[in-house]
């Protein structure tokens, strides 16, 4: 129990955690420009601001939080999968919980907290997992290597 305690507790979640901060406010402050400002469509506003940080969210978690030693085209392409998912379940949670009398920044924000749960395993264990990574909890980098 404690091994899962500090894994969830690590670096690589710590610096999950601020990347996804700074993608949360470039993602809600564009929603509610568009939206709240420009009076623009929920549905086109939520989707213009979600693609506004597929780039930064990207290079961020490649780079920063996982430090990922995966080649960059085979991760995009998961990366592309995960964003599809992501897309669906923020629009529909989006415009769903906004019909059932939410605010769309409190929906924004719920859709943001369930997505975030599982692109952080999905990254880790998926996304940015080097070839060279040989067990489930190692995240991009390789394990050491251990004399004998």
């Amino acid at each position: 129990m404690w091994d899962a305690v500090h894994r969830f507790s690590s670096a690589d979640t710590t610096r999950f955690l601020l990347a996804g901060g700074l993608c949360y406010t470039i993602d809600v402050g564009t929603l509610v420009l568009l939206h709240g400002g420009l009076h623009m469509p929920l549905a086109g506003a939520t989707s213009l601001a979600f693609v506004t940080v597929l780039a930064v969210n990207f290079g961020l978690n490649r780079a920063f939080v996982f430090r990922s030693g995966a080649l960059a085209g085979p991760a995009f392409a998961k990366y592309l999968v995960l964003v599809g998912l992501n897309y669906c379940a923020t629009v529909a949670t989006v415009t769903g919980l906004t019909a059932l009398g939410m605010s769309y920044v409190a929906a924004k924000t719920t859709s943001t907290i369930v997505n975030a749960v599982v692109n952080y395993g999905a990254f880790r264990w998926w996304v940015f997992r080097s070839p060279g990574a040989r067990s489930p909890g190692s995240p991009g980098r390789p394990a050491p290597t251990r004399m004998p």
